[in-house]
Parts: C-alpha cells; structure tokens; sequence
C-alpha cells in the first residue's frame, strides 16, 4: 500500500505531484494508492487513487506536534519552485498526519514517498524489515523521499520521540543536532542516535537488489530548484562525496543505475520530473 501527502491550505497539488503519482501507478498497476491532501483531485479518479480528506485526520500526536513546533518559516522562498511560507513545519507535519491515518486505519506495510519522487519498479520487489526505514543523505540529514511503515506501532514511536525532541527547544536542539531543526535532522537522529529506524541501501556495495534515492541522485541526474543544473553534487552528502571521488559512476538510460546497480527511485529536487519520467 502507498499513502502520501500533501499537507497545505487547499487548492490543487503541484503538476510535478500528477507526474509522481502517474509514475508510481504505472509501475505499480496493482497497488493500493492513497492520497492526503486538503481537496479531491481530477488525477484520483483518473488513477484509481483514494482521496483521504485531510480534514477528517486528527489524532493526539498531531495536536501535540502543533503545540509544540515552532520552526514555522520558509525553505527557500526564491527559487523556481518557492517554498510556502511553513515549509518547515508542513514537512515535519505530514508524517504526523501519516500517522494519525494509519493508527486510525490500523494500516500495515505502509510505503510514503515525497511528491517530487519517482518509482522505476514495483515495490513488491523492495526487501522490507520489521523495522520503519528511511533513506539517510548525509552526516545531518536522512530524508522522508521513500520510506517504509510495517506497523502503526513503528510510526507511533517515530512520532513520539519526535515531540519529545521539540519539546527540549530550540536552542538545546541545534546543540544535539548541529544542523537547522527539520524533520530531516530529526530523523537523522532517530536513526543514528536511538535505533528507532533502519535505513534504505543508498550504496551499491549495500545492495541487495536496489539502491535508494535519499535526494543526492536526483540532485546528480536533474539539478536542483535553486539554479544548479545537472551534474550537481552537495559536498555534504555521502552519495555526493562518492560521486565528486569518483566512487559512483550514476547514469540514467530510461532508467536509473549507479556501478551497475538499479536505483529505484529518483528524488528530483529540481522538480523536473517530467525530463526523467516514463508517462
């Protein structure tokens, strides 16, 4: 099963988000999809997707997330596609309102990925765990652009620590973090720091059957949406340093592969999905 988000005041989801989701059902014909957001959609009825009003979700760990955040200001603002003003906290906000949704529908192995993302193969070929699993970007980062819930249980506890974490403020966060608060900061060190999560391969030499795209790929493959074109790697990332080496040999032939090995799923910061896309 695949349930996203789109958590915002309404209106209709970005274009980039119909090519994901055209993308996702073409290579997933059969899955069960299931789509968050404020307003029906024409793409759901188009695609055979459940429309889940995100007005009919609410739950105590949302509420206590909304009490609790305060890093409500933008992302890039400036950029080719801006950032609404709570990009922040709308990025941490929707994997609280994923799980409200699968605590209130007791859902289990539950896919999410992020709306600029594209799948190249069916997840029923992904290698899953007992565990939740995220795709760690860099030394501060792991990223929410594909993950996987096995039970509610596993996004309960997410979430939970994620409040706590807030709940210690601002100042005393940075310290722990060394980075700008975001969910990305916070779930690295959920990952790192308290086992509450387990990682998607992102390295060949990792791989059982795929790699996973935490964002560095796409980034390599299709730019970034602030003026960098293809060929861009982040120093900071691990996928990036191994590129920038020469480590990584990353190519993309109607689908793409990095030393051989399938990645199966592009993150497109540039959200030019549609230049990489098979619909």
């Amino acid at each position: 099963m695949i349930v996203n988000t789109f958590i915002s005041d309404g209106g209709p989801i970005p274009e980039y988000t119909n090519i994901s989701l055209r993308q996702a059902r073409k290579t997933n014909p059969n899955t069960d999809i299931r789509f968050i957001c404020k307003d029906d959609q024409p793409i759901f009825s188009e695609l055979n997707i459940e429309w889940v009003p995100q007005d009919s979700i609410g739950g105590n760990l949302l509420d206590h997330f909304n009490e609790l955040c305060w890093f409500r200001r933008h992302g890039t603002p400036q950029t080719s596609h801006p950032s609404p003003e709570l990009f922040w906290h709308r990025t941490a906000e929707r994997i609280y309102y994923l799980q409200a949704y699968i605590d209130i529908c007791n859902l289990e192995s539950v896919f999410h990925f992020e709306n600029d993302v594209l799948l190249y193969h069916d997840l029923s070929y992904v290698s899953t765990g007992d565990e939740l699993m995220v795709a760690p970007m860099s030394d501060n980062q792991t990223t929410f652009a594909i993950a996987y819930i096995p039970e509610k249980r596993h996004i309960n506890n997410l979430c939970l620590y994620m409040n706590w974490l807030l709940s210690k403020g601002e100042a005393c966060l940075q310290q722990i973090l060394k980075d700008h608060v975001s969910e990305m900061s916070l779930l690295n060190l959920a990952l790192r720091e308290e086992g509450y999560l387990s990682a998607f391969a992102t390295l060949p030499q990792h791989a059982n059957n795929f790699v996973f795209d935490p964002g560095s790929y796409g980034q390599f493959l299709g730019g970034t949406n602030n003026g960098h074109s293809s060929g861009f790697t982040d120093p900071k990332h691990i996928i990036g340093k191994l590129i920038d080496s020469g480590e990584l040999n990353v190519k993309f032939d109607g689908e793409p592969s990095v030393n051989g090995v399938k990645i199966f799923n592009l993150h497109i910061h540039s959200k030019n999905l549609q230049e990489f896309a098979g619909v």
